[in-house]
């Protein structure tokens, strides 16, 4: 039976210092070669650290894009032998001093090879950073996707024409092996593969969600912050918003803008509060090619001077997710 690699990662979020946008990734590692997609910016990044006491002895990190010739005259992992790789030794090996590989990036592709299957956890920052395509190269690529209930390849890639291919491997046993039916195939929360990029492209996934900022949803008392929302598939995309926060760290008080008709001002805009606290809202199905835009204010009365932060969590019916780092401050 053909031992797959089986990439788990579960997300919370946990209390943090003054940011509160620290989710933990845990990673389940099966004895030998994983492909993992790194999710959060590790608090130590040195390897070292991010492994403490788990039985990692090799971790490798991309550097730049590779051929499809790879994966055609040599598609085992071997990364002594691949350009393109910097790699890290665990101390107790005798290669340990050609160690290349001193900090781990979130939004990253590693390999990481295990002596044994373990479980470990990363505690780190959420960066919002859009994955940014290497046109016409494979890119190591990795989404946020549901632990239950991922789409296929083909789900995931349907709608857009640089990746609707086959032309995915992902890792088994320690081998590349290419998706031929990525309409079957099921993609991994946590899982890195390489796909390749037919010309330039900046799709991220069946729905896109961009802040008001590169680095996430930014609110001030003066300041309005926007979400936008476009489904990029071929089909109506179901979505729910979730605000959550760490333990000890205050959430911002948000409200939703609705613009309203008044017969003797003309429009008007009327703040819709959100509930204390966490909260989770879902919203209409979007069609095919349509956007929404989601203005957000901060509820200034209800909040001490000072900053305040969390995760925003947008889920949709297709199994994907993507979070959002937010972040309020009112002096």
């Amino acid at each position: 039976m053909r031992n797959k690699l089986m990439v788990s990662v579960v997300m919370a979020v946990v209390a943090m210092s003054a940011v509160g946008q620290v989710r933990v990734q845990t990673v389940a590692l099966e004895k030998g070669w994983n492909a993992v997609w790194l999710e959060v910016q590790p608090e130590d990044p040195a390897p070292e650290a991010v492994f403490a006491g788990a039985i990692v002895d090799m971790v490798a990190g991309y550097v730049k894009p590779v051929s499809a010739a790879q994966f055609v005259k040599n598609n085992a992992v071997n990364v002594q032998s691949l350009a393109g790789w910097n790699v890290w030794y665990a101390p107790h090996r005798a290669d340990a001093p050609l160690s290349r590989l001193f900090r781990m990036q979130a939004d990253g592709g590693y390999l990481i090879h295990a002596l044994e299957a373990v479980t470990v956890t990363v505690q780190g920052e959420v960066t919002g950073r859009a994955f940014k395509w290497t046109p016409n190269r494979f890119n190591l690529a990795g989404f946020t996707v549901a632990g239950q209930g991922a789409p296929t390849f083909g789900q995931f890639f349907q709608a857009s024409t640089a990746h609707n291919h086959n032309k995915v491997y992902r890792l088994v046993n320690g081998t590349w092996r290419q998706v031929l039916n990525p309409a079957t195939e099921t993609m991994r929360a946590g899982e890195a593969f390489w796909i390749y990029c037919d010309g330039g492209s900046e799709y991220q996934g069946p729905l896109s969600v961009t802040a008001n900022t590169s680095a996430g949803l930014m609110l001030t008392g003066t300041m309005t912050g926007n979400l936008t929302f476009l489904n990029a598939a071929k089909h109506p995309v179901a979505f729910t918003l979730q605000l959550v926060a760490g333990e000890g760290n205050a959430t911002p008080p948000m409200a939703a803008v609705v613009r309203t008709i008044v017969p003797e001002t003309g429009v008007a805009e009327v703040p819709i509060d959100f509930a204390e606290g966490a909260w989770t809202q879902e919203f209409p199905v979007l069609e095919a090619g349509q956007a929404f835009a989601l203005p957000l204010v901060l509820r200034v009365n209800e909040m001490e001077k000072g900053s305040a932060a969390g995760l925003l969590k947008v889920s949709t019916d297709v199994g994907t997710e993507t979070w959002i780092p937010v972040r309020a401050e009112y002096q």
